[in-house]
């Protein structure tokens, strides 16, 4: 199967299990099924090898809303280039904008190095602290989680894609518009008899991509659920031109940068170039713009 080259659908289907219950015995039945299911078949990525938070936070941020086939190319790339915090943040922007492009959202590279930046004052790391992770740029609720579990086995609530698929599938196959408050308190109980939350919460995102592959898209129950508006002619794809553009060839005057971009209104660009000048991607002078310097 795709994705578990290992795992044909005929057996994939052994792991299928009519719904579970809030009863102790029906959570450790989830459970055991959960964890035996990625012991055999579970997907296996350098950034599970490791509880370093320089490691750990460059592929949660890659991660976000990226395959793990584009990911993987990019995370070795980084660490070969920087690899660790203190070099990270000694990076160019552009250079960094650079070796992002694939990737999109552009603004998590930007946090990335931040990030990088504010560890300096930790001795380059971040500490195992749940306010201090907090504070970090771009680090949401789900990520922070996921460093408090993956690199210090803290029980923290994580809750992303994947594991939101998992747990309406089989706690809450007939109900609609599921708020995450209730699934955050089920992975509360889950987390009661877990002694590896690293592994187990590794466990419940493949058996999520595994659930993707075999059955409809339990996410469109969620109350929190939002199709993904269309990426052709949208202000972010005309962001995403624009620092490739600046990133790979270097400064350009307005005029420029409009004959380039025609398909677009040159109004859109304009909009599009001073939101990135109000981020801190893009620097004007004298009429020329360019990715900006510290």
């Amino acid at each position: 199967m795709n994705g578990f080259p290992s795992l044909t659908e005929t057996e994939a289907a052994i792991y299928l299990r009519p719904s579970f219950t809030l009863e102790e015995t029906s959570l450790k039945e989830f459970r055991s099924l959960i964890l035996q299911f990625y012991e055999h078949h579970g997907r296996r990525f350098a950034w599970r090898q490791t509880s370093d938070p320089y490691r750990i936070l460059l592929s949660e941020v890659m991660l976000q809303q990226t395959q793990t086939t584009r990911v993987q190319p990019k995370y070795e790339l980084f660490l070969s280039l920087w690899p660790t915090f203190a070099d990270l943040a000694g990076c160019s922007l552009d250079e960094l904008l650079y070796h992002w492009k694939g990737l999109g959202y552009n603004r998590r590279a930007l946090n990335l190095r931040k990030s990088a930046k504010m560890t300096e004052a930790w001795g380059w790391t971040i500490p195992d602290d749940p306010a201090l992770i907090a504070s970090l740029p771009g680090v949401g609720k789900a990520t922070s989680a996921a460093l408090q579990a993956f690199c210090y086995q803290r029980k923290s609530i994580y809750l992303e894609t994947n594991i939101r698929r998992v747990l309406l599938t089989c706690f809450f196959p007939d109900d609609e518009a599921v708020k995450d408050r209730r699934l955050e308190s089920l992975l509360s109980l889950l987390a009661e008899g877990v002694t590896d939350m690293k592994c187990w919460y590794y466990a419940l995102m493949d058996y999520g991509v595994l659930l993707k592959q075999l059955l409809p898209n339990a996410n469109v129950r969620s109350a929190h659920y939002a199709r993904q508006s269309p990426f052709e002619n949208s202000n972010r794809q005309i962001r995403g031109q624009l620092i490739h553009l600046l990133s790979d060839t270097g400064a350009k005057e307005r005029e420029q940068i409009q004959a380039v971009l025609s398909s677009f209104e040159e109004e859109r660009i304009d909009n599009c170039l001073e939101q990135l000048q109000n981020e801190g991607f893009v620097q004007e002078k004298d009429g020329v713009y360019r990715i900006a310097k510290d």
